[in-house]
């Protein structure tokens, strides 16, 4: 749970966030341990959010030029990836659909915006499949299956989706630790409702252990412990 020292008004998408102040429900899986109390100023707890934004907008373009070229592998070391100014944009202008990271996020929060906290799989998976953007994989066969009748978690499941395995729900699901600060738990069942539609199995685990990261990068600096307590959320 988490306490404010003042009331917090999170603007345009992230306006659901002051909502979020109650504590986590349980979850048959395995929880991790929330800290009983932290307390975080207007600015500290916008700070946060607007660099987990920044951060990932930031992480896709310095992705861009080596996408797909090191399969199964770790990037070189001596590999030279570019930075310069306006380097957002050029990429955006050249392949709109490589910011599908931040695009599908989102359409999420606008979801969770539009119809609470408590939305249904079943709204998420109507407006999901009613989008224009460019999709691939796991996203556009569930895409097609919702579309069909096939409602989430079916649409996401590997019977129906040859790829539920996919990393989909993990490259979209940062929106969910954003909006569930220091409340991991939270961000695991929001996770459940969201992830299913269009994965299962591993594809959806990456997604619950990444919302889980940035869930608890609100209350510590600590990057093992995060990653440490984020493991226990699958």
């Amino acid at each position: 749970m988490i306490n404010f020292k003042r009331k917090v008004l999170i603007l345009p998408v992230l306006a659901i966030l002051s909502a979020l102040s109650f504590v986590a429900c349980q979850q048959e899986k395995s929880e991790v341990v929330e800290k009983t109390s932290t307390i975080l100023s207007h600015e500290a707890l916008k700070n946060k959010i607007k660099g987990g934004w920044a951060g990932q907008t930031i992480g896709v373009v310095y992705g861009a030029p080596v996408e797909f070229k090191y399969q199964g592998s770790i990037i070189d070391e001596y590999q030279v990836i570019p930075w310069h100014e306006n380097y957002v944009k050029y990429w955006w202008d050249k392949k709109p659909g490589l910011f599908d990271d931040i695009y599908t996020d989102l359409n999420f929060v606008n979801v969770f915006e539009q119809y609470g906290l408590d939305v249904s799989s079943d709204t998420i998976a109507y407006h999901w499949a009613n989008t224009e953007y460019h999709l691939a994989h796991a996203n556009q066969a569930s895409r097609y299956n919702i579309l069909r009748g096939i409602m989430p978690p079916a649409s996401g499941h590997w019977l129906n989706n040859p790829h539920a395995d996919d990393l989909d729900f993990q490259i979209e699901a940062d929106f969910i630790g954003l909006m569930a600060p220091g409340m991991v738990n939270q961000a695991t069942e929001i996770a459940d409702r969201v992830g299913h539609v269009m994965n299962s199995g591993d594809g959806w685990y990456g997604g619950v252990f990444v919302s889980a990261l940035y869930s608890l990068a609100f209350t510590s600096n600590d990057i093992n412990y995060i990653v440490e307590q984020a493991i226990k959320t699958i």
